[in-house]
């Protein structure tokens, strides 16, 4: 599969190493441009572009109308949200998924909005925590 990774941080590069070990094909769109050259270490086989992830021309020069998914990973809600919404309503990606980093921003990650799948790790974690006190 061919999947576009946005935001190159912890969360992302890890996310890119994992696919990359599965075979798939990776380009990663990361704001930070001191990034790019730790992602590229990090992932050698992934195509790295230094850009907003939010800017329909950089996704279009990156590719997005020929990839099978694509998954926002940045550290602003407000961000993934655009990118996810970008990519199935605008590109016609067939797949989007979204990390949530606050959980009270959860109730907008929805199908309508673009999101077909959304992980919000402090609802998981907390779920986790609470039901192994029960």
């Amino acid at each position: 599969m061919q999947i576009m990774i946005v935001g190159g941080g912890e969360v992302g590069s890890y996310l890119a190493d994992l696919l990359l070990q599965q075979g798939h094909q990776i380009v990663i769109i990361e704001l930070r441009e001191g990034a790019i050259s730790a992602l590229q270490r990090a992932a050698p086989r992934a195509r790295c572009i230094h850009g907003n992830g939010t800017d329909p021309s950089l996704l279009e020069r990156a590719g997005v109308r020929s990839v099978d998914l694509v998954a926002a990973v940045t550290g602003v809600d407000e961000t993934n949200l655009v990118i996810t919404s970008l990519a199935r309503l605008v590109f016609n990606v067939p797949r989007a998924v979204a990390r949530i980093n606050n959980p009270h921003h959860s109730w907008m990650f929805i199908p309508e909005m673009g999101v077909d799948m959304a992980l919000n790790q402090a609802d998981v974690l907390a779920h986790l925590v609470a039901q192994d006190l029960a």
